[in-house]
């Protein structure tokens, strides 16, 4: 679960250094479905099929779930979704629905992957009071902090183990 925001004496916002955001797991819709850890270095054949959908040049991933990191009832969330999604078509943007999930995928936010600047992203994530987006850059994800000071953290965050 993401941390809630903290005021620091500097008086910036951080998170207790992005809670589970690295941990997520990405679902993007299509077909077939694209399965992503973020956890695991991208693979050739993943970035072949994001290209498929339209997603092989930078993009962002963002909510309007959960503002703030505080949970809503599922029927605010669900508006909320709606209001972005439409709030993107009429600004001609075009995006891909995606499902950002924790490894068992008991907690699942809709989400939506768009081929905008890192600024625009991050602007719309404040807009709807997100704490973070995901950010391709091309090669990797990161994340990147929105209502959020936190420096930006490179995923995966730790190199996997093997043996």
């Amino acid at each position: 679960m993401v941390q809630p925001l903290k005021h620091h004496a500097d008086g910036k916002q951080r998170t207790d250094r992005w809670g589970s955001y690295p941990e997520t797991v990405l679902i993007f819709a299509g077909d077939p479905e694209i399965f992503l850890d973020l956890r695991e270095p991208v693979l050739p054949a993943t970035r072949k099929a994001l290209a498929a959908l339209g997603l092989g040049e930078p993009f962002g991933i963002l909510t309007a779930l959960n503002p703030r990191g505080q949970p809503l009832p599922a029927d605010e969330n669900a508006r909320r979704a709606r209001a972005l999604e439409s709030e993107l078509r009429g600004a001609g943007d075009d995006f891909v629905r995606v499902d950002a999930c924790s490894p068992d995928r008991s907690h699942r936010e809709s989400s939506v992957a768009l081929k905008v600047s890192r600024d625009r992203a991050i602007d719309l994530a404040r807009r709807w009071e997100q704490i973070a987006i995901f950010w391709w850059d091309g090669s990797r994800f990161s994340i990147e902090g929105a209502i959020s000071d936190d420096d930006a953290m490179m995923l995966p965050r730790r190199p996997r183990r093997t043996g």
